[in-house]
């Protein structure tokens, strides 16, 4: 059975902003790396105040609810799209809950999916995202928050008919458990996953917690 060695980096994703291929440009137009799903640039500078900035009071509770809510749905619909990366509505849902360099590199992330013909199958036990931290806002901001979580992927990668016999060859079935620090930001009123940091890479779910 072959296997391809598939390597996270640290970087500044969804996640954590933190995941994406090692190697050189060459490299990476061939071979795709799977991804820890909420990750992507090294950046972790939060954009400028948006002049859209809501003057009103905000209901801080239901803002940081929401927000929580989106980071955990950004994961479930990266996982959902890692299972079919050609998908335009998983695509659309990427786009929805994605900005900045998690969008861009969950996008390249797909597309190399794609090129690849690699699919994500599930496993026994679920991919996940797990919150050890709730939303806070970042000082004097009301359209940027932090988070910490800890995302376990159980995803088995393989490449479609690529087995002798015509069956799907296992890529990596690897499970990768991440804890990280997650950015979001507040756009036309819909709270999207843009960057973070890694905090830790971990040796099993049960080590989550700190």
């Amino acid at each position: 059975m072959r296997q391809t060695a598939i390597t996270i980096v640290v970087a500044s994703c969804l996640l954590l902003a933190a995941c994406s291929s090692s190697g050189s440009d060459s490299d990476a137009s061939t071979t795709t790396a799977a991804p820890a799903p909420t990750a992507v640039a090294t950046t972790t500078e939060p954009p400028a105040p948006s002049t859209e900035a809501p003057t009103t009071t905000i209901d801080t509770e239901a803002q940081l609810a929401a927000a929580e809510q989106a980071y955990l749905d950004a994961f479930d619909a990266y996982i959902a799209a890692s299972r079919d990366p050609a998908n335009p509505a998983l695509r659309a849902e990427i786009e929805r809950l994605y900005t900045g360099p998690n969008l861009e590199f969950t996008i390249s992330q797909l597309d190399g999916f794609v090129r690849q013909n690699w699919v994500a199958r599930s496993a026994e036990d679920p991919s996940m995202a797990l919150i050890l931290l709730s939303p806070q806002f970042l000082p004097d901001r009301t359209d940027i928050v932090e988070l910490v979580s800890c995302e376990i992927n159980t995803e088995r990668f393989v490449e479609v008919g690529a087995a002798p016999d015509g069956s799907d060859a296992l890529v990596t079935d690897e499970v990768t458990v991440v804890r990280g620090l997650i950015r979001l930001e507040l756009i036309d009123g819909q709270w999207k996953a843009r960057s973070g940091e890694t905090l830790a890479e971990l040796d099993a779910p049960e080590d989550c917690e700190p």
